[in-house]
């Protein structure tokens, strides 16, 4: 399993009725502003030209896009897909 993976992974846990109740309870709208936060955060990096904060703040902006995307997914909206190494 590859890092990408694992996140989806442990975002569908945190999702899960086993998970954490603050992330059952997030939607699109909850989280929104996070990920404006996020994204302006990584292009403020960008213009740093910081590659070390670069990389920070595109994991961050990452953890917004797979959890909004579990979310879909357990709304039957949409699926995040991974290709699987053959």
């Amino acid at each position: 399993m590859n890092y990408l993976e694992e996140l989806i992974k442990t975002i569908e846990i945190l999702r899960s009725p086993e998970g954490c109740e603050w992330d059952r309870q997030q939607t699109h709208q909850t989280i929104r502003q996070n990920m404006l936060e996020e994204a302006y955060e990584a292009a403020e990096a960008i213009d740093e030209n910081n590659p070390e904060h670069i990389k920070e703040e595109l994991g961050d902006v990452l953890l917004q896009v797979v959890l909004h995307s579990q979310i879909a997914k357990d709304n039957n909206e949409f699926d995040i897909q991974v290709p699987y190494n053959t």
